[in-house]
Parts: structure tokens; C-alpha cells; sequence
């Protein structure tokens, strides 16, 4: 803000110890003031003065108006190719030549980690199936963000942060997928079915208390599949009935395979969770008995 002053010179007699608005010229005026011509003067000049000085003081201590601070970008990333920026809920990339060429808009500002993955093969994990010719994983508190680098960056794949390095897997049910993580690191995700009513299928955190092969078309039957892992949910998780003691045995809830493909990616079985029968056989050779199952 640009402050102009228009400086006005008003003739003032100045008197000690008394201001006087006489007919005759003063000359006792004090060391301080003279600097001005003392003269007659009437009550209004001094008064103008007064106010004038007191505006200067108000707008010289109250100063510009207090802008809006601009958004602070925290290094989350730097190679010798790339920097990645958080800033908000927006993740900045930047090249080496530090110009921007991509803004990300994610689902949190806070970020714990990221590491630059170059030529992945299928075949290889994390995420078995997907090959990676340049990404970032960036490791948010609640989700890790897949960030593709060229051509240009963009956010491929979003999924839960483990927070564990340890075997793991994760149930969202709102999605009917599966993820499997071995020490902190996403395997591979799988279409699911989970419980046609909301309720039926438990949501917490169990463990993997059995694991049963079954030769498919034997018994018990082709319902599930070729295999079976249980899952060990406590009484009070089981809302589909009251001390049911098969429950917290595995014996009732688990995931397995399943005789209808088609309900796969469907809210569709009576509380277990279905795999296509292929990755159901894939998965089961990797899990191992306690293995912790988050379902959400």
C-alpha cells in the first residue's frame, strides 16, 4: 500500500505555559518549537494539526494489509531426474530442470516415504502383472500413490498403506478387492465377492487360523473351490448369529474359491470372501498360518 502525505503549514503562536489567540505577536516560544512561526491563530489550526499527526501514526503502525501467506511446497522426493513437492492435498512433480510438469491431486497431505522403481517386468513384484517401465511409489499415511513418469506424470494406482512389514492382507469390501502384501510390499490385488448384506461379512482384524486344500469336484463340495483359509473372528464380529463356536474356530468365515465365477466383483456370498479359483491357488501357496487379514 502506497501511503501519501500532503503536508500542510498552518501559522501557530505557541505560548508557555498557556496557548494564547491573542491580537499581539509571541516570541516566547520554546527551543522545540521553533521550527514553526508563532502567530495569531485560531482554536481550528491546532486542532487540524493534532488530527493530521494522528492519522499519520495509525496508518504507519497498522501497516499494509496482511496478505494471504502463499502455499508452502515440502520436499517429499529428489533425483538426479525428478523432485516431487506436496503441497495441500496436491503432490507437485518437478524435472531436473525444475520446472513443473505434472500436479497430482491426492486424498491427504502427509507422506512417509517414496522410491523410484525403473523397468519392472511383469513377473516380478511389487504388483505381480503389471510391468513398470518408470513410477514412483509414494508412500502416503493412509495410501500408497503409483505414479507413472512418462509420458507425463499421472497416478495409475492408489491403494492402503499396510503400515506393517510384515504379511498382510486387506479386505474393502465398498471395492470387493483383496491385497496382499509381503513386508510392507503390495503383491498383487484380486477381485472379490464379499457378504450380499452389509453385516455379513466381519469387519476388524483377524488371523488365518487353518488352511485346507480341497481336489476340486471332491469333497466337501465345488462351493469352494479349490482351497480354503480360515479366518478366526471372535464372537462379538460375528453378526450373523449369536456364540456361533464355529466362528472363532475358522470354521465359518474364510476365503476360498467358488463354482460361480460370475459373482466375482459382486456383494454376493453369505459373509466369506471369494476368489476365481485360479487366484484363490495362487494366493494360498504365498500365506502362511497368522497371517493378519484386515477386512474394512
Amino acid at each position: 500500500m502506497r501511503l501519501i502525505l500532503f503536508s500542510v503549514s498552518y501559522d501557530v503562536e505557541i505560548i508557555s505555559p498557556h496557548i494564547s489567540f491573542g491580537s499581539e505577536k509571541n516570541t516566547n516560544c520554546s527551543k522545540f518549537d521553533r521550527r514553526l512561526r508563532c502567530y495569531e491563530k485560531n482554536p481550528l489550526a491546532v486542532l487540524s494539526i493534532l488530527l493530521s499527526l494522528g492519522l499519520v501514526i495509525f496508518f504507519l503502525s497498522s501497516g499494509s494489509p496482511q496478505r494471504k501467506p502463499l502455499p508452502v511446497q515440502k520436499l517429499l522426493y529428489r533425483d538426479n531426474d525428478y523432485s516431487l513437492y506436496v503441497q495441500d492435498n496436491q503432490v507437485v512433480v518437478k524435472g531436473s530442470d525444475g520446472e513443473s510438469s505434472g500436479v497430482l491431486q491426492v486424498s491427504e497431505s502427509r507422506f512417509t516415504g517414496a522410491s523410484r522403481i525403473k523397468n519392472k517386468p511383469k513377473d516380478k513384484i511389487p504388483l505381480l502383472g503389471i510391468s513398470l517401465a518408470d513410477s514412483i511409489f509414494l508412500q502416503g499415511d493412509k495410501y500408497v500413490y503409483v505414479i507413472n513418469l512418462r509420458p507425463e506424470p499421472r497416478i495409475i494406482m492408489t491403494y492402503p498403506n499396510p503400515k506393517t512389514r510384515k504379511h498382510k492382507i486387506i479386505v474393502q469390501k465398498d471395492q470387493n478387492v483383496l491385497y496382499f502384501y509381503q513386508q510392507g510390499t503390495l503383491v498383487k490385488k484380486y477381485p472379490i465377492a464379499t457378504g450380499k448384506k452389509d453385516f455379513y461379512t466381519p469387519e476388524g482384524t483377524f488371523k488365518i487360523v487353518n488352511k485346507t486344500p480341497y481336489p476340486q469336484g471332491k469333497e466337501p463340495d465345488t462351493l469352494l473351490g479349490p482351497r480354503w483359509m480360515g479366518l478366526s473372528v471372535p464372537y462379538q464380529k460375528d453378526k450373523r448369529a449369536e456364540n456361533d463356536s464355529r466362528a472363532p474356530r475358522g470354521m465359518k468365515y474364510g476365503i476360498h474359491g467358488t463354482n460361480e465365477p460370475a459373482s466375482i466383483g459382486k456383494h454376493a456370498s453369505g459373509g466369506c470372501i471369494r476368489l476365481n479359483n485360479k487366484d484363490i491357488a495362487e494366493l494360498y501357496d504365498r500365506v502362511s498360518l497368522g497371517t493378519e487379514v484386515e477386512i474394512r
